[in-house]
């Protein structure tokens, strides 16, 4: 995957220039910084934010234009056509097969990470059905302890149109590894990390008033 980092910086380069201005007034995004936290990534992180839209991931690119983000992308995105396909790979996603027993995506997200990279994840793994929102699922959590990458939580209100103002708060990073409790199996350390994780990123919510 990484052998190919230059093109994957390429493809992202050219797609933030041709895209920022429409992107721009389309999302007019406005970001706050909760205390303690910073505008700029740290050098290899995890950015781990809630789903509202596919948008989503236009306004993580807008926010953090300077650092190329590779995101955990669902496979339902990868099978609308091979050119998308291609253009998700060229971007630098990471597929992900939900309903698989395959965990390729671990391995190449600690890739990524291990080179100085940053991965994207909505943890949520699917957009809102009805106004529901889908829990975290504990990908995240297993990726955070196998690394020693930090955690940059991130909450979107979701408020995109062309008369709205889509608003991002960015929270201090985060080391899960520090949140570990004795005496746990692996699946209720998961359980446990993940929920703090999951409480973690909306409590930002609170900034926004």
């Amino acid at each position: 995957m990484n052998k190919h980092k230059w093109l994957v910086n390429l493809c992202v380069a050219f797609v933030k220039l041709t895209g920022l201005l429409p992107a721009w007034l389309f999302l007019k995004p406005r970001v706050h910084l909760a205390p303690g936290a910073k505008r700029k990534l740290p050098k290899s992180c995890i950015l781990v934010s809630n789903h509202t839209s596919l948008i989503d991931f236009v306004l993580c690119l807008l926010v953090f234009p300077f650092r190329t983000l590779r995101f955990l992308i669902a496979e339902v995105l990868y099978n609308k056509s091979k050119i998308m396909a291609l253009f998700l790979n060229l971007i630098g996603g990471i597929r992900v097969d939900r309903d698989a027993k395959t965990f390729d995506f671990v391995s190449h997200a600690l890739e990524v990470l291990d080179k100085g990279g940053i991965v994207g994840v909505f943890p949520q793994g699917r957009l809102p059905l009805k106004g529901m929102h889908f829990p975290f699922t504990v990908s995240t959590a297993f990726i955070a302890l196998h690394t020693q990458a930090p955690i940059v939580p991130v909450y979107t209100d979701g408020n995109y149109g062309i008369t709205k103002r889509a608003n991002l708060v960015i929270g201090t990073p985060i080391y899960l590894q520090e949140f570990v409790k004795e005496g746990l199996s692996e699946s209720e350390q998961l359980a446990h990390l993940t929920k703090l994780l999951e409480e973690t990123v909306f409590n930002l919510k609170e900034e926004l008033k």
